[in-house]
């Protein structure tokens, strides 16, 4: 009966997640028009900051509730199935590849994502084989260099986007009837429905692992992070729908660099040493699955090719094979271990 109550609990989270999520999509880009700052640079801070809300709540409760599994696997497994979503956007834009429509510029974006997942992956790697397990102020070195490259490809991006910004991109049409306050509070309220749910989320999550026997690494990677991602695969949609091609891609791109700054964020709230020296060497797979989906999509906006299959890119097909077989290894990891 319990661990019924608690299913309830995890789907309704997630049900509020997706509604808030979308608000916070919605309103964020209100936001960026109204501000003046640019739907391109705040698409992919704000709105990707917004989107990922549901992961900086839902790891941090989990680290705070002594589940560093359950965090970091949200984490990996929220930039994995963000990835997916654009093969998922590829099928709802309809004939010919997304990547297609999707400006070149994303790709400094996608390479510092797969830095600081590389980096993380390294850490964890070095702790389990070297032991390598330096904190600081409570806090791991990994997390330490994880902060410092976000901060700096942050201002990267910033400088290159500032440079190269395309001044149609700031031209918005839609919203005219809601005002900056508006969207302002509507964002904050959705932020604070979302950070309720998220911790709902967490606990229930934890819960459902803990009774039902549910591997740790297989729970946060694949049901939480499909969960917490959820905004992402709404604001997607709805941007594919308006022809706002970039802004679903700087969306998912941006979103997967916020998530790694969230392991600086785990780490100081869990209290048992550095978070990446405590979970599970499978988060390398998650990890991995990750970098190589990253590179994909990274060819695909190279390439640019027209070639499709059923419809959509090779480069889709590419990302939902791998996607699914990486799946696949984290169940049959969470059998046998």
């Amino acid at each position: 009966m319990e661990l019924l109550s608690l299913w309830v609990v995890f789907l309704l989270s997630a049900f509020l997640i997706i509604i808030s999520g979308t608000k916070l999509s919605k309103y964020g880009d209100v936001i960026a028009d109204k501000s003046g700052m640019g739907q391109a640079l705040v698409g992919a801070i704000l709105i990707a900051g917004a989107t990922s809300l549901p992961e900086l709540v839902t790891s941090s409760t989990a680290a705070y509730l002594g589940s560093p599994d359950i965090s970091l696997g949200n984490v990996f497994g929220s930039n994995t199935f963000n990835l997916m979503v654009l093969a998922l956007a590829d099928i709802v834009q309809g004939p010919g590849p997304f990547m297609l429509y999707g400006n070149s510029k994303h790709i400094l974006a996608a390479l510092l994502g797969i830095l600081l997942s590389a980096l993380a992956t390294l850490f964890i790697v070095a702790n389990y084989l070297l032991g390598l397990n330096i904190i600081s102020l409570g806090i791991g070195l990994g997390s330490f260099v994880i902060l410092f490259t976000y901060l700096v490809g942050s201002r990267l991006i910033f400088r290159y986007e500032k440079k190269n910004k395309d001044l149609a991109e700031d031209e918005n049409p839609l919203y005219t009837d809601i005002s900056l306050k508006s969207a302002a509070i509507n964002f904050f309220f959705a932020a604070i429905v979302i950070i309720i749910a998220g911790i709902a989320l967490s606990y229930s999550g934890d819960r459902i692992a803990l009774l039902s026997g549910i591997d740790q690494t297989f729970m946060g990677t694949i049901l939480i992070a499909a969960a917490t991602s959820l905004p992402e695969i709404v604001a997607a949609f709805t941007a594919v729908k308006i022809n706002a091609y970039d802004m679903a891609i700087g969306n998912v791109f941006g979103s997967n660099i916020f998530n790694m700054l969230i392991i600086f964020v785990i780490d100081i709230f869990y209290r048992e040493g550095a978070v990446l020296a405590s979970v599970s060497l499978s988060h390398t797979v998650t990890a991995l699955i990750g970098l190589i989906l990253s590179i994909i999509a990274i060819v695909g906006l190279f390439y640019r090719s027209k070639k499709t299959f059923l419809t959509i890119g090779w480069d889709s097909v590419a990302i939902f094979i791998i996607y699914f077989f990486g799946v696949y290894l984290l169940f049959q990891l969470g059998i046998n271990f």
